[in-house]
């Protein structure tokens, strides 16, 4: 059964761990004790037979191996294993728990879309859900023991009535070979669900692609539960991970030994009858491992296992109740207490009031409601870059990197003019005619012979800039 503890961590109480130390179902506590006992057993023999049965020499020997062990006992990965498949084997749990499907789905979308209170109706939708959670037994049976425990054999299923004798006999003469037969009882919902829509029962062919989709839904839920214990993690993986941690703690016994030797190099510094530190280490790494060995098959029978049988019962009792039950049922509509605009939302005395979730920056004010906000327009491709931006909102001012334009005449012996702008100028104030294409730091124009200048890569005529400036010109006047 899995142990709920989540009311015992509801608050934030300075004695919340202990109130889950003292839980024993599901806890470390269990999961350790039988091996801590027989580890503190070797321990404890090892312990009295170096100090009292061994000789002198014996005891040098044992010595020398106990300190041999404990310099290279560094070597074993041990928490570097452990942690990779403690992670793997919770995605798997998660995975599966995550795909553990309820009848909701499919009994709310069969009472909707085959309606009617006739008996041909009310069956219809019956057998549907009928069918679909006994596709969960018959899949729960083979990867679950606690549901083969209770379903035997498929007897057992007929008597308590999620198949008919008759079904029994058809699931049976079903010929299969290899293969399993999960999937005779989701073809006969959906065979029932095509009679439905051939009688009119399921109007719209929309409806009933819908009801298909629902069904198909649990059967994929269903098929990826199958993968989960089909194609489990490779054996070589628990295996060297559950060896190492065993074989740690098996070396711990004489590694860890308190060594009375007159020789201060292999002499302890302290003489203690209980290993308080190699048993805190013996609880928390085969805590850790038990913890893996747990999550490893979540549809067995340990503690903190999925409770299948409460969800077999629980889907064939919701699933009727959806479809049969309480079908085409609600309440009378009323004019509700919501539809006051005086309405207060209310509680219990003794609750919690509720606090207003606010975002980080809604309560800080940059501005008084009645200053002028001077906004200004920038082309982005002349934003300043990061590196600047830092020190511009420090400022909390607005400014952009100064560039430089190179401008020519036609006049070979004037010399080239430099001119600083920005563009927070006029536009008036820029004489010179920006390219269409981007610019990096300048536009360099080297003036060339006979009227022609060279800007960039490309040659062009002074001629016809003083051509388009005239007739740019005139057309001013024109207008």
């Amino acid at each position: 059964m899995t142990v709920n503890y989540q009311l015992d961590v509801s608050s934030g109480n300075p004695l919340l761990f202990l109130r889950l130390l003292t839980r024993w179902r599901g806890s470390i506590w269990k999961s350790v004790a039988w091996e801590l006992s027989g580890w503190l057993f070797f321990f404890y023999a090892t312990y009295f037979s170096y100090r009292y049965a061994f000789t002198k020499d014996m005891q040098t020997i044992f010595e020398k191996i106990s300190i041999h062990i404990d310099d290279r006992m560094k070597y074993l990965p041990l928490t570097f294993m452990l942690g990779f498949f403690v992670t793997t084997v919770f995605e798997r749990w998660r995975s599966a728990l995550n795909v553990m499907p309820f009848i909701e789905s499919v009994a709310l979308s069969t009472a909707v879309l085959i309606p009617g209170k006739g008996e041909d109706e009310r069956l219809y939708r019956r057998a549907i859900v009928r069918y679909v959670v006994l596709h969960q037994v018959l899949v729960f049976r083979d990867i679950s023991m606690r549901v083969r425990r209770r379903f035997p054999t498929l007897q057992y299923v007929v008597d308590a009535g999620f198949m008919e004798p008759e079904e029994l006999d058809q699931l049976e003469s079903v010929n299969c070979n290899p293969g399993q037969k999960y999937w005779v009882p989701i073809n006969w919902a959906n065979s029932l669900a095509l009679d439905a829509h051939q009688k009119k029962l399921i109007d719209q062919p929309t409806a009933f692609n819908n009801l298909i989709l629902a069904i198909k839904e649990f059967r994929v839920a269903m098929e990826t539960l199958i993968k989960f214990d089909s194609v489990p993690i490779p054996i070589a993986y628990p295996q060297v991970v559950f060896l190492a941690v065993r074989v740690y703690f098996t070396l711990c016994i004489i590694s860890r030994q308190f060594l009375v030797s007159s020789d201060m190099r292999s002499k302890t510094q302290m003489d203690w009858p209980v290993p308080i530190m190699t048993c805190l280490e013996f609880i928390f790494v085969i805590g850790w491992m038990k913890v893996a060995e747990v999550l490893l098959n979540p549809l067995g029978e340990d503690d903190d296992d999925f409770e299948v049988n409460w969800i077999i019962d629980k889907n064939i009792s919701t699933g009727m109740a959806i479809v049969d039950n309480t079908h085409a049922y609600h309440p009378g509509l009323v004019n509700d207490k919501f539809a006051d605009p005086n309405y207060l939302p209310a509680y219990s005395a003794d609750s919690q009031l509720p606090r207003m979730l606010n975002g980080s920056a809604a309560k800080v004010e940059l501005a008084n409601p009645t200053d002028e906000v001077k906004i200004v327009r920038m082309n982005p491709e002349n934003a300043p870059p990061a590196s600047e931006r830092e020190s511009i909102f420090k400022r909390n001012a607005f400014s952009l990197r100064t560039r430089t334009v190179s401008t020519c005449s036609n006049n070979l012996e004037s010399p080239t003019t430099e001119r600083k702008f920005n563009l927070s100028m006029p536009a008036g104030a820029i004489k010179s005619k920006q390219t269409d294409r981007p610019i990096l730091e300048t536009l360099n124009e080297e003036l060339e012979p006979n009227g022609y200048f060279r800007r960039g890569d490309r040659v062009h005529s002074s001629d016809s800039d003083r051509t388009r400036q005239g007739s740019e010109e005139s057309g001013k006047h024109r207008l």
